[in-house]
């Protein structure tokens, strides 16, 4: 990344949307970037760094903006548009004069041939809705906390577009989950202390003073999987800050659709909890969204249940990674593969047996 972290807190361009527990991030296309003035060469070499923040988003690859540069080639090529803004206001030297910014955005059909063609993984706008509980020496850091440590780490979030979303600390949150349970990563208490923020993952730090510096240690709480590291010793906003780029490297490692991924068509999916026609419309409008998906065709609709087959890029695994992000669909119990039964439709030997089976769960 050319941008320096300060320089993406102060331009972050992505937004997201929210609805129920789901997250699908918008704005990951563009980017502000600071910029010296209107001239022709400082407005390309911003152009340049707004492209890189864009490539480290939808690739997932911290380092995408190095190793793409050569065959992605210039980025004015895939510009849509552009303005200059003025930055905002830093609160801690009101009387300066404030900075210049360039907004761009790039056309994400383009980018996305570009990168296939450049062999590149691509990670789609639904991104998991990340709670993070963070010990510091003093203190769980809090939703209403303003300082630097909670800057970088959003700065970082930002960056890599992913939603974090930090607990309240109110006397609900502190009865639920004691400083010895953060400290020991009681995983099962964390998961307990967490159902009140429908999370799709959860970020667990602790930070402490070590020989002079800070050291850390951090677990990732998937659905269906723990995974630890720590952070090298040093400045503990720093180690806030990456402990955050690790867990996106593991969702982009979980999420992204792998360069070299094949299509493959008429995976069948039965989704029950269907009962109006509302849910089937915001059902089908969702399947289409998510990013291995090329195509949905419904086979048939009975008893509150849907039957799809849908064409994918990418496996399987790519499918149910996305479809388990946002809290909509849970995995059915029961026997996925069982066939539906006969019906007005579809003949049942239209329909694979080997069905994903879900149940949906409208927000």
């Amino acid at each position: 990344m050319k941008t320096p972290l300060a320089a993406v807190l102060l331009a972050s361009s992505w937004l997201f949307a929210a609805a129920a527990q789901a997250v699908t991030v918008t704005g990951l296309y563009e980017a502000r970037v600071p910029v010296a003035d209107q001239s022709t060469a400082e407005r390309n070499n911003s152009l340049q760094q707004a492209f890189d923040v864009v490539l480290v988003r939808v690739t997932g690859n911290r380092a995408a903006a190095g190793t793409l540069a050569g065959e992605l080639g210039n980025p004015t090529q895939y510009v849509q548009q552009y303005r200059y803004e003025k930055a905002p206001v830093d609160p801690a030297n009101p009387n300066a004069v404030p900075g210049l910014l360039l907004w761009a955005q790039f056309d994400p059909g383009v980018v996305k041939r570009a990168l296939h063609g450049a062999h590149a993984p691509l990670w789609g706008a639904e991104r998991p809705r990340t709670l993070v509980w963070l010990s510091l020496p003093d203190r769980v850091l809090a939703a209403a906390d303003g300082s630097p440590l909670m800057q970088a780490m959003q700065a970082a979030a930002e960056q890599r577009g992913i939603v974090l979303v930090f607990p309240a600390m109110d006397s609900a949150d502190k009865a639920a989950l004691a400083p010895a349970d953060l400290a020991a990563f009681d995983d099962g208490r964390i998961r307990a202390a967490s159902g009140r923020y429908h999370p799709d993952a959860i970020l667990v730090g602790r930070i402490a003073p070590a020989e002079g510096q800070f050291a850390a240690r951090w677990q990732w709480l998937a659905p269906d999987k723990v995974e630890d590291w720590q952070s090298p010793a040093g400045d503990q906003v720093l180690l806030a800050a990456d402990g955050v780029q690790v867990a996106a490297d593991r969702f982009a490692a979980r999420y992204a659709i792998s360069p070299d991924a094949a299509d493959q068509d008429g995976v069948a999916l039965q989704v029950d909890g269907v009962t109006s026609l509302d849910a089937y419309a915001k059902l089908l409008a969702y399947l289409n969204a998510l990013t291995p998906v090329r195509a949905v065709h419904v086979q048939r609709v009975a008893g509150g249940s849907v039957y799809y087959t849908v064409d994918i890029h990418g496996s399987i695994d790519n499918l149910e990674s996305a479809l388990s992000l946002g809290g909509s669909l849970s995995a059915a119990p029961g026997n996925p593969g069982a066939a539906p039964a006969a019906g007005t439709a579809v003949a049942p030997a239209a329909i694979p047996t080997a069905a994903l089976h879900y149940s949906y769960s409208p927000g």
